[in-house]
């Protein structure tokens, strides 16, 4: 389903089938975004896709170890792994000079960005409880009315203990904030022939 089309559905949330998060980029543009950030950034990859649609870009990452540090990957429990990273996001992004990569913690940066200056954001970092609720709740501030906080792992079939705890955090987020329609891109048990990501991402339009 084409994301400009589930917009006519409404739930709390609403899964829309046969979608990724890779379908936010044209989507945005669709829209008339022009500018967004993405809170934890790892390599670049998902930052260069809202670039090669001509999005200005806040590329948002501590690419750092730190005492709650979260990561899948022993091999990214480093800090030279970490610079390596950082590195190669940079070169990533470097051919998008709308692209602002910014090396601080989320909680760091947000006074780097007006309040209300943002088409959207997308939060992909620290998944920990207090991490996930301070990014949700200090990056709304970020985005103006009719614009979309939006973020990865909300669900994922694979029971990644990591990305368990994001769901219930977002729900709670949704209460708290009175939202009574928003959306999961990609179906929990997708058919044969559907797109979808292994952990899905969410979608919140902002209502103030």
């Amino acid at each position: 389903m084409k994301l400009i089309d589930a917009m006519k559905h409404k739930d709390n949330p609403f899964w829309i089938p046969d979608c990724t998060r890779d379908d936010l980029p044209e989507f945005f543009k669709a829209l008339g975004f022009t500018a967004g950030a993405e809170i934890g950034v790892w390599k670049g990859e998902f930052t260069k896709k809202f670039c090669e649609v001509g999005l200005k870009m806040y590329a948002i990452d501590p690419w750092l170890v730190y005492r709650d540090f979260d990561s899948g990957s022993f091999s990214s429990r480093s800090q030279a792994r970490q610079d390596s990273l950082y590195e190669a996001a940079k070169r990533r992004l470097a051919p998008y000079p709308a692209c602002g990569v910014i090396r601080k913690a989320s909680v760091d940066a947000i006074s780097d960005i007006p309040n209300r200056s943002l088409d959207f954001v997308y939060i992909d970092g620290n998944h920990r409880f207090g991490y996930i609720a301070m990014d949700l709740m200090k990056w709304t501030d970020k985005v103006r009315k009719g614009g979309v906080i939006a973020g990865h792992d909300y669900f994922s079939r694979s029971g990644d203990t990591q990305i368990r705890g994001v769901g219930p955090i977002v729900d709670a987020f949704a209460k708290s904030y009175d939202f009574t329609n928003w959306y999961v891109l990609g179906s929990k048990t997708p058919g044969p022939n559907e797109k979808t990501d292994d952990a899905l991402s969410f979608v919140f339009f902002k209502h103030w």
